[in-house]
Formats: structure tokens, C-alpha cells, sequence
């Protein structure tokens, strides 16, 4: 019997200080976000509608962000997730593929609907990769530069603190959650944290891809251990560099690096329109601590 796909009517949650989160300019909800929503409607409603309980390991593949979702436009929109479970399939395990969607209102009495995110849950054991024991750097960068001169974002979303560390094979970082912390997180944990992981996997793309790269979808994410607040290490390691497509993996580890959340296979792409990233970050001479 084939399954049935199943709407489900959903709201974006209060997002504290959403307007912080701007691209080129346009506050815009954190693709994070959107795929916290989809855990929280995976989790209630489940296969066939059925509660999904605790998994060990939660995975998720085959994540796509194919659009922006402005901040102003979204009192004139309402949203919707579709969930399509897989057919059986011993192998595979359970699988359901959640689409986030946005029904905007145009002039005229309108309407058009789009897709902002999609990722399938589940799917055959998970193995989590490890990330390399060490990864040698040429460039110290103050976090609190980054945000200011390469990615200009505002206080509630600049979570990478202390140094980064770059180099040709990846780099390392801090995250830490900002203060006040969320509320009613989702299985996946606070979003902040895999955020500012994406900033480090950025960063690296302006230094050594000589563009700014945004996610675009990922092969697959598991999370073993998730944090609802608090400070995790980061890792970033590049699989791929093309002139307009970088990928890479990155792990968010505990102090005892211990990986707690894994992204394998992190796709990002520049804007078609984006700026460049300044001279001084992509080709600087020599190893070197930036103040």
C-alpha cells in the first residue's frame, strides 16, 4: 500500500531578536529554524501520524533549503509542513520526508506557494563519523572580528567566542548559546549551536573558496547528544571546492570530544549577487594571528 502524504498546518515560533539574522541586508529566518520546526512536527505527529518517542540517534538526510524566508513577509503567510512516510523497506528502516512550505497572500487575491525547506528522518542505523584528532591552522581570528568585518550579523546570532582557527585542511571554533537561553527546544537541541557551526564552515569558505557561501542542504545529520544551552567545540573540514560550490563536515564535539552532532556533506553556494569577501581574509601572507 503506497502511503499517503499528510498536511499538517504549523506557526513559526517568537524568534528573539530575528532581526539580527540579516542576508544582504534582509532579516531572514535562520534555516536552522526551519529545521527545528520540522523536528517538532516530526516528533508530535510521527509516521502515519503517530508519536515518534526519543530516538537514540536522530538522523536526518537529504536536506534542502531551496529558499530564503524574509522576516516581513511572514505575517502574510501561512505554513505548512507535508510529511510522506517511505514505503516499507527492511533495509532503509522507517523513513518520512518533511517538506516546510509557505502559502504567501499577492496583490490581486493571489496566492503562491513555496518551499523553504525539506529533509527526510530516519532511514538505516546511523554510523557517526569522527572528525580528524587535529587540524593544523595558518590564521587566528578573533570571533568578535568575524562577526564585525565578515559576517555582519547581530548580537543574538554571533555565537562563535574566543579564536578561530583556519587552514587549508579546516578549522575550529567555539560555540556557545546566547543568553537568555530558548525555551522549549526541540529534540535537536538549542539551534543557535549548529548556527554558529555553519558561521565556522563560512568563514573558511571566504578564506580559502574567495566567496561567501551560504547552506544549502546537507547529505546528513545525526545527533547523539543534543544541548539545550551551553558551549560546544566545532570542527569544520572541506570535502569539495568548486568556483560556486563548496562542501564540507562539520562536528560539534563536548569536553571530552565526544561528537554530539554531525553534519556530513554540508552544501553551500554564494548568492548570485553576493559580495566578496575582503582581501585581507582570503590571501593573507603567511601564517599569522589577526587581531
Amino acid at each position: 500500500m503506497t502511503p499517503v502524504p499528510r498536511s499538517v498546518s504549523v506557526f513559526l515560533p517568537d524568534l528573539p531578536e530575528v532581526a539580527d539574522h540579516a542576508i544582504a541586508g534582509i532579516a531572514t529566518v535562520p534555516a536552522v529554524e526551519l529545521l527545528d520546526l520540522l523536528v517538532r512536527t516530526v516528533t508530535v505527529h510521527g509516521s502515519d501520524g503517530e508519536s515518534q518517542g526519543v530516538p537514540s540517534i536522530l538522523s536526518m538526510r537529504q536536506a534542502r533549503f531551496p529558499r530564503f524566508l524574509p522576516v516581513e513577509e511572514v505575517q502574510r503567510c501561512t505554513f505548512a509542513v507535508t510529511l510522506e512516510d517511505a514505503a516499507s523497506d527492511p533495509h532503509l528502516g522507517t523513513r518520512t520526508r518533511a517538506t516546510f512550505t509557505s502559502r504567501i497572500a499577492l496583490a490581486g487575491g493571489m496566492h503562491r506557494t513555496r518551499t523553504h525547506a525539506a529533509v527526510t528522518f530516519g532511514g538505516a542505523d546511523p554510523k557517526i563519523p569522527q572528525p580528524p584528532a587535529a587540524i593544523a591552522h595558518d590564521v587566528e581570528l578573533p570571533a568578535a572580528r568575524a562577526y564585525q568585518d565578515l559576517i555582519p550579523l547581530g548580537p543574538r546570532f554571533c555565537n562563535l567566542r574566543g579564536f578561530v582557527r583556519l587552514g587549508r585542511e579546516g578549522g575550529t571554533g567555539i560555540v556557545r548559546s546566547p543568553e537568555p537561553p530558548r525555551a522549549d527546544l526541540s529534540l535537536a537541541g538549542c539551534p543557535y549551536l549548529v548556527d554558529g557551526a555553519m558561521h565556522l564552515a563560512c568563514l573558511w569558505g571566504q578564506r580559502y573558496a574567495g566567496y561567501v557561501a551560504y547552506p544549502t542542504g546537507f547529505a546528513a545529520r545525526l545527533i547523539a547528544a543534543p544541548l539545550m544551552h551551553g558551549q560546544r567545540r566545532c570542527m569544520v573540514v572541506p570535502r569539495s571546492v568548486g568556483s560556486r560550490h563548496m562542501s564540507c563536515d562539520l562536528w560539534l564535539t563536548d569536553e571530552a570530544n565526544r561528537v554530539c552532532d554531525a553534519i556530513v556533506g554540508l552544501d553551500m553556494a554564494p548568492l548570485a549577487t553576493g559580495a566578496l569577501p575582503p582581501a585581507w581574509v582570503v590571501h593573507p601572507l603567511g601564517p599569522q594571528r589577526l587581531s
